[in-house]
């Protein structure tokens, strides 16, 4: 198994050290963890929309990358309140 792309150094520059307060082990943890399941947020809206994006006709196979990336961006990044 690979390291996690979120290392030690990376979450310490990203976080509030290196302020006394702070749970190192505890902020590093949750980072890779919230880091993770963003991940599993993709795979899953990309298994379920992507096919959206895909055209195909008699000549080709045509990707729709501009509307691929807005509705990507907005379920990523939602600017309603989810209730």
């Amino acid at each position: 198994m690979t390291e996690h792309p979120l290392t030690n150094t990376i979450c310490e520059e990203l976080s509030c050290f290196p302020f006394e307060d702070c749970d190192e082990e505890g902020i590093m943890t949750d980072m890779r963890a919230a880091a993770d399941w963003q991940l599993e947020k993709v795979i899953d809206w990309l298994k379920t929309n992507i096919e959206d994006y895909v055209l195909e006709d008699y000549y080709s196979t045509y990707f729709l990358p501009e509307a691929f990336f807005n509705d990507f961006k907005k379920a990523m990044r939602p600017q309603e309140e989810i209730k």
